[in-house]
């Protein structure tokens, strides 16, 4: 039997950069891989499908090589390059085990445009580079991806001219048109991405192209002679091509130093050491190694990791029996500390109290689901345009009652932005209580939403833009180091956690869904009053949420127990849960705002998903208050 062919394709060389060794574990069924899933579900939410398809309906006209068979592909591809004019989507161009699928190619005569589409936002060709004139490490990693295709065809095809080309989304552009993302349905049928497009489009119905097609010679340049970054004692980037490339075709192990990059690896299965990638590496280093030891990646915000393993350590105990204790700041002193300790204890600290008795009823707990997306759902609007869709608001009154209040947009055609801050107010202007966030993200929102006012017609929405600049901040346009604060600006709860509170269970994060448990199992008042059905709330009113589950014993997250009535819509549970923390905050939001604006949707579908965002940003609302609960119980 002949043996499969492997490529090195140029996601497996993306995978290499960020760790060769992965290359050895990925494309293999024995190791488990975290990322298959999340990258389908982070660029489905952030419309990336989307914007390659539109790229084609901006090139038409073109083949679409659609085949999932190599050499089916590759042989296609070949016999459409024997025309004079093409223009090839997805067309396969191999050299020796190398092999990569082009977006878009177009050949015109012996001139070859190689196309890279992205759905990265695009605003000047000054974004690319940093202040000492080199490439902006954010931006690496798409030259890099080009310039690997270039190396590859230049090697398949010498006969062309070949230019290549980044297809980006423009900022600077808007749509002419309602509803473009109503051409492009996606659907997922096992590990394939499948765009449903509406047939009866062509370029005309498109309006206004939002994309930009960016000559990156220059940079591929620079990638290939090093220039684009301090000079390092680092591999060619070419070197790194034929190396990766030989050990992927030969299946070879690449030893490489573990380090920071490990932190965030995709093939770490803390259930079954055998499946996990992550394990092979740090146990052919640490005798003994074991998996489930606290160590230096948990610890909150920490920048030393890497000399830490340098030193050839890597337990959180290691480190407070060391000199490295030295490098951590209070907090993370005391999250070591306390699990070296095995202490469960929560820390409050009573200048906490002392804030509390400052703060002004009734008391504003707010959230805000929000939507940045490539290709927009409304006209006159920009790709990745903050679209502000939904919030949550519980009101804590002195005498301890509690109010809440919500709204949503879920109608397709309509651009929400200015009611939502019109509907918003009429809470928030019933009285001079304190207003509280949970993190930067509601200042920077009702900021990008006051920009946009001021662009579209500044004396139309002068009254909200003025309103929000009472409860917000921003940066001084004459010294971006000054703020001009307003004289009700929201409190950001998130920081009064970081200065003030930390329970061991919270381990190294401080997100809402880290800190909300950690309470649950600690607070006697929270236990008393959430055992019971609460008299209060919208969505949430009659439920229990302290419970302990009857198999484990443990308490529950509530964020868990919320009901599940997904079952007969035609999306995937799996779309609307996000597992990884990287991505749980707001994607799963994102992507269910994005169902809501196919207009196909029945009712009792578009139902059905509205009640289930207006749960969730319920209980983050409600998070917050159960936070302020359990301070105020122990002052």
């Amino acid at each position: 039997m002949i043996a499969k062919k492997r490529y090195l394709t140029k996601s497996r060389f993306n995978l290499a950069l960020t760790c060769p060794t992965k290359l050895f574990y990925t494309n293999k069924k024995q190791f488990t891989n975290s990322k298959n899933d999340d990258e389908f579900l982070l660029a489905l939410a952030e419309g990336g499908f989307q914007v390659g398809e539109l790229a084609k309906y901006y090139h038409p006209n073109g083949y679409n090589i659609d085949t999932l068979d190599i050499d089916e592909a590759i042989e296609q591809t070949n016999k459409l390059l024997h025309n004079d004019k093409v223009i090839i989507y997805e067309a396969a161009i191999k050299f020796n085990y190398f092999l990569i699928r082009v977006d878009i190619l177009v050949k015109d005569g012996n001139n070859i445009d190689l196309i890279e589409v992205k759905a990265k936002s695009y605003k000047s060709e000054n974004n690319f580079f940093n202040k000492s004139n080199y490439v902006k490490p954010n931006w690496i990693p798409y030259f890099y991806d080009v310039a690997f295709q270039l190396w590859v065809m230049e090697r398949a095809l010498p006969n062309y001219n070949i230019k290549p080309y980044l297809m980006l989304a423009d900022k600077n552009k808007k749509t002419s048109i309602n509803g473009l993302n109503q051409f492009f349905k996606i659907t997922k049928t096992g590990n394939r991405k499948k765009i449903i497009v509406n047939k009866t489009i062509n370029y005309d119905d498109l309006g206004n192209e939002i994309l930009i097609k960016i000559d990156v010679s220059h940079f591929v340049e620079m990638i290939y002679d090093g220039s684009y970054k301090k000079k390092v004692n680092d591999e060619s980037f070419i070197n790194k091509i034929k190396e990766y490339g030989e050990y992927y075709n030969d299946d070879k192990f690449y030893k490489t130093n573990l380090g920071l990059k490990c932190k965030s690896c995709e093939f770490k299965d803390k259930m079954n050491n055998d499946k996990s990638g992550y394990f092979q590496c740090w146990s052919k280093v640490f005798e003994n190694f074991d998996i489930d030891e606290p160590n230096i990646f948990e610890i909150w915000n920490y920048r030393q990791s890497q000399k830490i393993i340098n030193s050839n350590l890597y337990k959180m105990k290691d480190i407070y029996a060391s000199s490295f204790v030295e490098t951590l700041n209070e907090r993370q002193y005391l999250q070591v500390q306390k699990t070296v300790n095995k202490s469960l204890i929560e820390d409050i600290k009573p200048d906490l109290f002392n804030e509390i008795q400052k703060w002004k009823f009734p008391l504003h707990f707010i959230d805000f689901e929000t939507c940045m997306i490539a290709v927009p759902f409304h006209k006159n609007r920009s790709p990745y345009e903050q679209i502000a869709f939904q919030f949550s608001c519980h009101t804590l009154f002195k005498n301890g009652t509690i109010k809440h209040y919500e709204w949503i947009e879920n109608d397709a055609n309509n651009f929400p932005n200015y009611q939502f801050v019109k509907e918003l107010k009429k809470i928030l202007d019933k009285d001079n209580g304190n207003i509280f966030r949970y993190s930067a993200h509601e200042n920077t929102v009702l900021q990008q939403i006051r920009n946009q006012m001021i662009q579209e017609d500044e004396s139309k929405y002068k009254e909200l833009i003025d309103w929000i600049d009472t409860i917000t901040y921003r940066k001084c346009s004459i010294n971006p180091k000054n703020k001009i604060v307003g004289d009700r600006n929201m409190i950001d709860l998130l920081d009064y956690v970081k200065k003030y509170y930390y329970h061991p269970k919270m381990k190294g994060s401080n997100s809402l869904k880290y800190v909300l448990p950690a309470i649950f199992s600690d607070s006697k008042y929270i236990k008393n009053k959430y055992s019971q059905k609460i008299d209060f709330g919208t969505h949430l009113k009659n439920k229990t949420l302290w419970k302990i589950n009857d198999q484990t014993n443990e308490i529950c997250n509530p964020y868990q127990l919320l009901e599940n009535k997904y079952e007969n819509l035609n999306i995937d549970k799996d779309q609307l849960y996000f597992l990884d923390e990287k991505i749980e905050d707001g994607a799963a939001a994102m992507l269910a705002y994005s169902k809501l604006q196919f207009t196909d949707m029945t009712k009792e579908e578009r139902n059905i998903l509205t009640k289930a965002l207006l749960q969730y940003c319920e209980l983050d609302t409600l998070a917050m208050v159960m936070i302020y609960e359990h301070w105020n119980s122990l002052k």
